[in-house]
């Protein structure tokens, strides 16, 4: 067994690496890598946290979710939910929800997600500048309570959801996550007005679902878990499962999709190829068939998701002290995943950073391993990745049938819980001949 620490960047007294990485996670990750290896340990106030981001140790940490385990973080966030629960609790929930997430049961929905995209993208106005990140948010939680809700939110409610839900970011901005969790901060306070106020609507949903099971409706079929005395779900842990479905169900898929605009945009080669196969393939809103039947789509998508991954890097908390590329993780310790650096790493990919469709032509994410975990590994692995791809590919062939897109101007991002834009992501559109 190892028995050194993984090496530290250089730091300040007693702040360590605390301002470094607060400034420029991304720069500071990535520089650490070059110089330090694919394991190390950063020093921050009040913690030390491990990075790794080779695919080996990724997929180690992954496929062992006994040693790697979930970070309380996310129990403070999501409480119960399927998102921080461990152990038979977490099998319990997983069972019960993810035949609604089969890609079979999914694929039925196709459809109306691309009916609900294109009553909203009927508001837009060629020539217009839109705040995509904005509209994708709203789009993306409207596909969530239309399909896996069963519910019909009024603009005003889907805004102080889209508010709400995107406040639990805060937990994990940098500025504020290198600090003891003791320290308030103004992100911390959002972070929790936001979760209440998501509490609050969800106990709302709740309360107007009935007890019967309806195989449209996971809402219902939470409701009737609750309702039902033998199946070990209580009140406060189906709560949790709508705040948790809530928050996962649009968040990642909202910026996975907002991105894809973005690179669209930025990209008019590739641009033009999508829209030529959107008009040699589809008719009237896309069907499940169509969806299939688009392989430039699925490139975009995987590529998509390759440069910009929704979720950055994967937290875990060490159960025991564990081997790591021959350094010794103690038992305790905060660890993070870099999926970002691994994805952006020339050695596990020609050019990357540059946006390429086609790189996935002659190969595909799952040759890939380890080094492309946009939805996660092992038995954890994201329970709604099927329906995220059919989401964006859905949208995406609803506003690409309908306009084109063009950036206006360079996006950075900002890492939180997950990959958000540093500000707001404007793109022009107009309308297709």
């Amino acid at each position: 067994m190892g028995h050194s620490h993984p090496p530290t960047q250089s730091g300040l007294p007693i702040l360590g690496n605390t301002v470094a990485f607060a400034t420029d996670p991304f720069g500071f990750v990535r520089q650490a890598v070059e110089t330090t290896g694919d394991i190390f340990r950063m020093r921050l106030l009040g913690k030390d946290v491990y990075v790794l981001a080779h695919p080996d140790y990724v997929g180690s940490a992954l496929l062992d979710r006994d040693t790697f385990a979930k970070l309380d973080d996310f129990e403070v966030a999501f409480g119960d939910a399927l998102l921080s629960a461990e152990g038979e609790q977490w099998q319990r929930q997983r069972h019960a929800m993810e035949s609604f997430f089969s890609p079979t049961h999914i694929g039925e929905y196709a459809e109306r997600m691309g009916a609900v995209t294109a009553s909203r993208i009927d508001r837009w106005d060629g020539g217009q500048t839109l705040h995509v990140d904005e509209e994708m948010r709203t789009i993306a939680l409207a596909n969530l309570f239309e399909v896996v809700l069963g519910h019909s939110p009024s603009e005003a409610e889907l805004e102080e959801l889209a508010e709400s839900a995107h406040a639990l970011n805060l937990w994990f901005k940098p500025t504020s996550w290198v600090l003891p969790d003791g320290v308030p901060t103004p992100a911390r306070r959002q972070f929790h007005r936001g979760r209440e106020e998501l509490r609050d609507h969800a106990r709302r949903l709740l309360g107007e679902s009935g007890a019967t099971p309806d195989d449209d409706s996971l809402l219902d079929t939470l409701a009737a878990l609750r309702d039902d005395p033998d199946s070990e779900f209580d009140e406060e842990e189906v709560l949790d499962q709508v705040v948790g479905m809530v928050f996962a169900g649009h968040e990642t898929t909202a910026l996975a999709m907002t991105y894809s605009l973005y690179l669209l945009g930025s990209n008019p080669s590739v641009a033009e190829r999508f829209y030529a196969e959107v008009d040699a393939t589809v008719d009237g809103v896309p069907s499940l068939a169509d969806l299939q039947d688009m392989p430039y789509l699925d490139r975009l998508v995987d590529e998509a998701l390759r440069l910009y991954p929704p979720v950055h890097a994967i937290p875990r908390v060490t159960t025991e002290s564990v081997e790591v590329g021959g350094y010794t993780i103690p038992e305790g310790a905060q660890v993070l995943l870099s999926v970002w650096n691994m994805h952006r790493d020339s050695r596990f990919y020609d050019d990357p950073l540059r946006f390429d469709p086609d790189r996935w032509e002659t190969t595909t994410p799952r040759e890939k391993g380890h080094a492309y975990v946009p939805f996660g590994s092992g038995q954890r692995i994201c329970i709604g990745r099927h329906f995220a791809r059919l989401e964006m590919k859905a949208v995406l062939t609803a506003i690409g049938r309908r306009y084109r897109v063009n950036a206006v101007e360079e996006v950075s991002v900002s890492p939180q819980m997950t990959s958000q834009p540093a500000g707001a992501v404007p793109i022009r559109i107009t309308e297709r001949d």
